[in-house]
């Protein structure tokens, strides 16, 4: 490419800049020039630097007049989103602004009182607690069947099984006693009767207490139960009575 050749192909894309309203690969693509020379153009000939920033500066000016003549058509139309737009870009000076208003914090509601979370029984806990009872009630038993020269190796496992009857007693009687139990159960039958009966607790209670008595005199230590009327007699016979009237 001759050096006039060159200097036309410059004027050339230009002027093609301004008619592509400043859009500068889409005039080197029109007049076929490749865009990697006119890089090269731009970095090396100032003068022609010069003139293509010129024609930018040209197109834009013209696209903005073109914007602009647009958006008075659409106002003279009577469009009112272009109304609105003009009046809050022109017009400011006439009041035609958006009020921003203040951002208020949003109220926060109260803290809630946070609940301690309830705790959590170790079940382990419990059953070596309920182990160490045994076994003391074990030691305290073999020690007065001792002090009456009773006790011999055949009576561990009796001296075992009364211990575990005494302290599941104990620990039933404590439930039992409870201010907040109820030891008779009112229902209400189909016809609308009330029915009382007697708590389970109270039975299983009362069974146990048998039994320890029973597990007791195995061992020499409950030799009178059998001449005398016990303190839980008359308890006795009241679970007797709620027993004839279920049957």
């Amino acid at each position: 490419m001759t050096e006039q050749d060159r200097d036309k192909q410059k004027a050339a894309v230009v002027a093609e800049i301004v008619r592509s309203k400043g859009f500068k690969t889409v005039a080197c693509t029109n007049v076929g020039l490749n865009p990697r020379t006119f890089r090269q153009w731009m970095a090396a000939d100032a003068e022609f630097r010069q003139a293509v920033e010129d024609a930018v500066e040209i197109a834009r000016d013209y696209r903005d007049d073109m914007a602009e003549k647009k958006l008075f058509e659409n106002v003279e139309a009577g469009d009112v989103t272009s109304i609105i737009f003009y009046c809050k870009t022109r017009l400011k000076n006439r009041g035609y602004t958006e009020k921003v208003l203040p951002q208020t914090q949003p109220e926060q509601a109260p803290a809630q009182p946070t609940l301690p979370e309830p705790q959590i029984v170790d079940g382990e806990k419990i059953a070596a607690s309920i182990q160490k009872k045994i076994t003391a009630k074990k030691t305290y038993i073999v020690k007065l069947l001792k002090k009456q020269n009773k006790y011999t190796p055949e009576l561990s496992m009796q001296v075992k099984i009364t211990a575990q009857l005494l302290v599941r007693t104990e620990i039933l009687a404590e439930q039992i006693f409870d201010a907040n139990h109820k030891p008779v159960n009112v229902e209400l039958s189909r016809e609308g009767n009330e029915r009382e009966s007697i708590s389970p607790k109270e039975k299983l209670y009362l069974d146990l207490l048998t039994q320890s008595q029973k597990a007791l005199r195995a061992l020499g230590m409950n030799t009178d139960s059998r001449e005398r009327k016990t303190d839980n007699d008359g308890f006795a016979d009241f679970i007797n009575q709620f027993k004839d009237e279920e049957e």
